[in-house]
């Protein structure tokens, strides 16, 4: 949808008083090319032959100099945060200052990684060695942005289909740096500094009741034991590890076999399921508190099917409903055969 107003204004973050939560408040998103939605014929943006549509690359495989890439990482004209005034500076905490004032500045970096240059929809349509490539070059691109003092977490997440939120049908995710910790973050840290072995635990538990998808040399694929929608599933290091950024070769290998073996599963049991998956490490400074979760801390990769649609109750108390028993969905998942 499109309405009048102006869509020039930065991105800003909103508190909410009441509920404790903040919100990332976007204009110029809503102007973002549509072609899922609006089935709209104009020429794609991501498309090699329309690489003068886009601005330049931060990074690219197989070189930031190739002119026949294969991927890249490009800024996004349609931010959620840019980079400006970090809202920690703007005379203390950003939670303190938003109960006094409006809004504040979204701070932070948006990029849009295009993973083919070759109009596809599906990540299962690129091949593998290609596809680590993406990998490769987010990688590099969070590694620059640890580097970051104004840049306190970031994550790379996937909306595939409509319903998981896409806009644009050429093959893409999306990596967002900000200046804060998210809450979900913030929760886990603390899971963590109260019990050590939590990480330990969820992959043994999963082990005993089942839930296993499939081990990989370094991480193990689960469905979670409280998963959200049918068919989640989690990739978890099997070793401490805080940062996706800092890993072996086989890491990334690993990380690509997975977000291929996923949908190529979901599509088996749910073809044309929408999806989203999101990476959770941890934040890249530390305090003294945070410390003391991050030599126990295993970043993980979570990928949610969109299969049935947040409602009423979901949406009223933040709880979730499934209608797969978790068990049984590792097993159907596994049996698809999509992992090898």
């Amino acid at each position: 949808m499109s309405f009048s107003f102006d869509h020039s204004q930065e991105p800003t973050i909103r508190h909410d008083p009441l509920s404790d939560r903040r919100i990332y408040l976007a204009p110029r998103r809503d102007a973002r090319p549509n072609d899922l939605i609006n089935c709209r014929k104009a020429e794609c943006p991501f498309c090699i032959k329309n690489s003068s549509l886009t601005p330049d690359p931060v990074q690219q495989w197989p070189s930031l100099e190739a002119l026949h890439w294969k991927s890249r990482i490009i800024p996004n004209r349609y931010p959620i945060v840019e980079i400006g005034s970090p809202a920690t500076q703007t005379g203390g905490n950003a939670k303190s200052v938003m109960t006094t004032q409006n809004s504040v500045h979204a701070h932070g970096v948006h990029d849009v990684v295009i993973e083919s240059p070759h109009h596809i929809e599906s990540v299962l349509q690129i091949p593998f060695d290609d596809w680590v490539g993406v990998w490769t070059i987010c990688q590099q691109r969070m590694k620059q942005l640890s580097t970051d003092s104004g840049i306190t977490w970031a994550t790379i997440f996937k909306n595939g289909g409509v319903q998981a939120g896409a806009s644009l049908a050429h093959v893409h995710s999306q990596l967002i740096a900000i200046d804060c910790i998210p809450p979900t973050i913030s929760t886990k840290c603390d899971r963590v500094i109260h019990q050590p072995i939590l990480f330990r635990n969820i992959l043994s538990d999963a082990n005993d009741e089942g839930r296993v998808i499939h081990s990989y040399k370094n991480f193990v694929a689960i469905v979670p034991p409280a998963p959200r929608q049918p068919f989640e599933a989690w990739l978890i290091s099997k070793n401490p590890s805080c940062f996706f950024h800092t890993e072996n070769q086989s890491c990334v290998e690993d990380i690509a076999r997975f977000t291929q073996h996923f949908p190529a599963a979901l599509e088996h049991l749910l073809p044309g399921a929408s999806y989203n998956w999101w990476l959770h490490q941890f934040p890249f400074i530390s305090s003294s508190t945070l410390h003391k979760a991050a030599e126990h801390w295993h970043w993980h990769l979570e990928a949610l099917p969109r299969i049935t649609p947040l409602a009423g109750f979901e949406l009223g108390t933040g709880y979730h409903v499934s209608t797969v028993p978790p068990k049984t969905a590792a097993r159907l998942l596994r049996d698809t055969g999509c992992w090898k």
